[in-house]
């Protein structure tokens, strides 16, 4: 990580929890998985594996108060959109209280950022990250002796 080099401190997260959130779902009933999972299931049925890159570098909500810092993702960006516009609509079909805003695919890489004396607005990634998605993952997030954990609780594989 470039930007821990360059001494940008702040809560970073595990690069073994890197993730792209498709839709979040805050606290949901147990009994909400098998159709959670059967959704993601109908949602790629018949979709292939995605190859994605990390192409820039953001923050939410912006640069000048940033809370998080994320990579953005290029690359099969489209069908990743296919992927989550059925996903949603599924979801919503059911009842679940979805995310108003638009799909930004990303990636969190850092969150509450302490006194950044960079200008992050001009960092562009040395390597373009390239990286396969061969699976999309229902996950709970949980909070364990101080640190997010995100045990899996079904995956359903893309086709190769």
């Amino acid at each position: 990580m470039r930007l821990k080099k360059l001494g940008v401190k702040g809560s970073w997260k595990l690069p073994k929890y890197f993730h792209i959130t498709l839709e979040f779902l805050g606290e949901s009933p147990p009994e909400s998985v098998p159709v959670i999972s059967q959704i993601l299931r109908i949602a790629i049925s018949h979709k292939k594996i995605l190859k994605l890159n990390i192409d820039k570098l953001g923050a939410f909500p912006s640069f000048n108060r940033p809370h998080t810092i994320w990579a953005g993702v290029g690359g099969d960006v489209d069908k990743l959109d296919e992927i989550w516009s059925k996903i949603y609509a599924e979801l919503g079909k059911n009842g679940f209280n979805l995310q108003k805003a638009s799909f930004k695919p990303h990636i969190a890489l850092l969150s509450r950022p302490k006194s950044i004396e960079l200008d992050l607005t001009s960092f562009k990634p040395e390597r373009t990250g390239n990286f396969t998605i061969y699976e999309i993952t229902l996950f709970e997030s949980k909070t364990e002796n101080g640190k997010r954990t995100y045990p899996i609780l079904y995956q359903a594989r893309l086709k190769r």
